[in-house]
């Protein structure tokens, strides 16, 4: 076998070569138009370096012609795909551009079939044996056609493309790779214009193109096979970063999801199909997975994925899942919707969490929670006891005093009927105070669940400082309330909140126990703050040491001797379970005020009391 033959059949050999390799790259990607491009550029290259060989060895100038005019289609259309794959891969280039060089290779593959030969020639007059690595091939000799400067003109258009194509990407973030194929690139359209010119000039003894297209297809094929490696290594990437995902999510007891809702098909985790009970293989689709949801959660959680779909893009959402075994568990859900250019949504993504132990241990700390308030409100009880057997007494002993002289009245006779009467009617006014006071201290001793009520707050008030002014009588302290009228409604546990109020009155109290009688206050505000009611306990104490401020609410710290320090703790979680603040400020006067702030109730800012 000659050199001849052997370097153009590698040449061929070689483009099929790699044009085979990123054929079977795009059936396996076929969104990846540029392999594909590639593939059937590689086949044209082929074809091209044996229809050179068989020109080379044509013996006359009809048979070199023929084989040059079909050299010349192929690599009118290699040119095209070139450019072409260099659009595509870059993703730059003018396109009006390209169509012109479309429109001009068109024209010429069309003169390359009307007249003469081919392309290049009007008529091959001889054909001449030239030297070329020891052997001899045919070099033609002939009239060319006016039009075969258009070959040149469209290689200078290529040219122009490939360098613009390259200058936008890397402009874009291409960088050097963008500069390095089209660099390339238009290096070969160039060497392979100057060869047609000196083929033309019969300085050289063949255009050598096939060899061109052969560098230009090894620069093509090198690019492609490095993206094909780096997708490589980003498959092995991503495979490490699933599992390091898979590990993390198992550790935190995570199942990871994803709706797409175009096609209604949820994916989840093994472990999100265990605690929804759902085969390995079932197909979950919205209406499926809603199954799972326990029936007083469902509504609650298809408004969450509305929000989410049509306001907010997050979205997040706390439920109950029932396995088919009937076991529950706690879910929270949390996720983020993926929208097109256009926003509409193409699926959810996100993560959901087993809760259920945290929300065992919350019911439980509510109920712990419960007693130790219980156990506060008992302990307040106790220490108005002597006040409360006080206030008891006085309508007992009137009831008994108004018995005894009704026995008298009727021992007349007559008995004075129209006196006995009023003696009974002061009774019932005595048992009936002596109920209130009875029905306020079963009230605050008895155990029970949160009860909410529109309540007015002056009169919340005036029922606490009932409960407490016989024993601020006692301490010798003026007990002053100073209601605002017309104030709107707050939605709130009467007796928790009575409990609270209580609790600041005898702390209030017992921190001017040793203060001079005469300078023990305690002033009760109720007044309206925006959206707000606020009551404000303020004393006329020592106040409470700058040290102590910012730990005064902390569980277990107290300033009292024997204090448990529990009380105003639990007065700041009742408040905040309201809704509400409690805070403490020393006055500028001396003494300490605690404020405890609460919202309107909801539907109530313009209505007060007084209007119902």
């Amino acid at each position: 076998m000659s050199w001849v033959t052997f370097i153009w059949s590698m040449t061929a050999g070689t483009c099929l070569t790699l044009g085979a390799v990123h054929f079977l790259v795009w059936t396996r990607q076929r969104g990846q138009w540029a392999n594909l491009v590639f593939s059937i550029s590689a086949a044209a290259a082929a074809g091209y370096a044996v229809f050179d060989l068989l020109a080379l060895r044509a013996q006359t100038p009809a048979e070199y012609g023929t084989w040059m005019r079909w050299m010349l289609l192929l690599g009118m259309l290699e040119g095209l795909l070139i450019a072409g794959f260099v659009c595509l891969y870059l993703r730059a280039g003018r396109l009006w551009l390209l169509w012109l060089i479309c429109g001009l290779r068109a024209l010429m593959l069309v003169l390359n079939f009307v007249s003469g030969p081919n392309f290049y020639f009007r008529e091959i007059t001889d054909l001449h044996q030239s030297p070329l690595l020891g052997e001899l091939i045919a070099h033609p000799h002939g009239v060319l056609h006016p039009w075969a400067i258009l070959m040149q003109l469209s290689l200078l258009l290529i040219l122009i493309f490939v360098v613009d194509a390259a200058h936008t990407a890397a402009k874009r973030g291409g960088g050097s790779r963008a500069w390095v194929l089209g660099g390339l690139v238009a290096v070969g359209f160039s060497l392979g214009s100057l060869s047609y010119a000196l083929y033309a000039l019969e300085i050289l003894p063949s255009t050598f193109s096939s060899q061109l297209f052969l560098l230009l297809i090894l620069v093509m094929g090198y690019e492609l096979s490095l993206d094909v490696l780096r997708a490589g290594q980003l498959s092995r990437d991503l495979l490490e970063s699933q599992q390091r995902m898979r590990l993390a999510a198992t550790a935190a007891d995570l199942s990871i999801w994803e709706w797409d809702t175009i096609r209604d098909e949820i994916w989840t985790t093994e472990k999100g199909r265990e605690r929804a009970g759902l085969g390995p293989s079932e197909r979950i689709d919205f209406a499926r997975y809603l199954q799972t949801i326990h029936q007083n959660d469902r509504e609650l959680t298809q408004r969450a994925v509305r929000h989410a779909l049509e306001v907010s893009g997050e979205f997040e959402a706390e439920y109950r899942v029932v396995s088919p075994g009937g076991a529950t568990r706690w879910v929270v859900g949390r996720g983020h919707v993926d929208r097109d250019t256009r926003g509409k949504p193409l699926r959810i993504r996100g993560v959901s969490v087993d809760v259920t132990a945290r929300k065992e241990a919350e019911a439980e700390l509510r109920r712990l929670q419960g007693e130790l308030t219980h156990v506060s409100r008992v302990t307040a009880m106790g220490q108005l006891a002597s006040s409360l057997a006080h206030e008891l007494n006085q309508p007992l002993g009137a009831i008994l005093r108004n018995a005894e002289a009704a026995e008298l009245f009727l021992q007349n006779d007559p008995p004075d009927l129209e006196e006995i009467r009023a003696i009974l009617a002061d009774i019932r006014q005595d048992d009936q105070r002596a109920g209130a006071v009875i029905d306020r201290m079963r009230a605050m001793l008895k155990r029970r669940e949160f009860q909410g009520a529109l309540l007015d707050m002056n009169a919340l008030m005036s029922e606490v400082t009932a409960l407490v002014r016989l024993d601020a009588d006692a301490r010798k302290t003026q007990l002053v309330l100073a209601p605002e009228t017309a104030l709107p409604p707050v939605w709130a546990d009467r007796v928790q909140l009575q409990q609270v109020v209580m609790n600041l009155l005898l702390n209030a109290m017992d921190a001017m126990n040793d203060c001079p009688p005469p300078q023990r206050r305690v002033s009760v505000l109720v007044r309206r703050v925006a959206a707000d009611v606020e009551v404000a306990v303020r004393d006329a104490g020592p106040g409470i040491p700058e040290e102590n401020l910012p730990r005064i609410f902390d569980p277990f710290f107290t300033t009292k001797p024997g204090g448990l320090g529990m009380g105003l703790a639990i007065s700041q979680t009742i408040i905040s379970a309201h809704g509400g603040r409690l805070t403490a400020e020393n006055n500028v006067d001396g003494g300490a005020t605690f404020r405890i702030t609460l919202p309107v109730a909801k539907g109530e800012s313009n209505r007060v009391i007084g209007d119902q």
